[in-house]
């Protein structure tokens, strides 16, 4: 992949998360990143705009092919086995959007609720 994909792609990405958490710095250097002087960025710009990338991405399948969309309907009808509030409420939410995917942000929070709910092994 190009220099130029990548900033695009990842530009793509940053600028839909503008609305939320650190829409400022992250605005700012997008606007730096794409006056960039030289032909390649530096490895902490590189690995910021991956992550950008990844954080966006969407995940309609986990492990083994499971589906995302029956995993959040058997975490919602098990999400009182929960200990903590905020995982009943990542859970309630996810489920009353409707939304048959979680984004790579929401990825590693999601197994971790459906491992404790023993929806899917440990190995996954």
């Amino acid at each position: 992949m190009d220099l130029a994909t990548l900033l695009r792609q990842s530009s793509n990405a940053g600028l839909a998360l503008l609305s939320r958490e650190r829409s400022s710095e992250l605005a700012q250097f997008l606007r730096d990143v794409s006056h960039y002087p030289y032909p390649e960025l530096n490895t902490r710009q590189a690995e910021f705009l991956l992550k950008l990338r990844d954080d966006k991405a969407t995940h309609f399948k986990i492990g083994d092919g499971l589906s995302v969309a029956i995993l959040i309907e058997k975490c919602f009808q098990a999400r009182f086995d929960l200990d903590n509030d905020h995982d009943i409420e990542f859970i309630e939410s996810l489920h009353s959007s409707g939304r048959t995917f979680v984004t790579g942000r929401q990825l590693g929070w999601f197994i971790r609720i459906c491992k404790k709910l023993v929806e899917i092994e440990d190995y996954v």
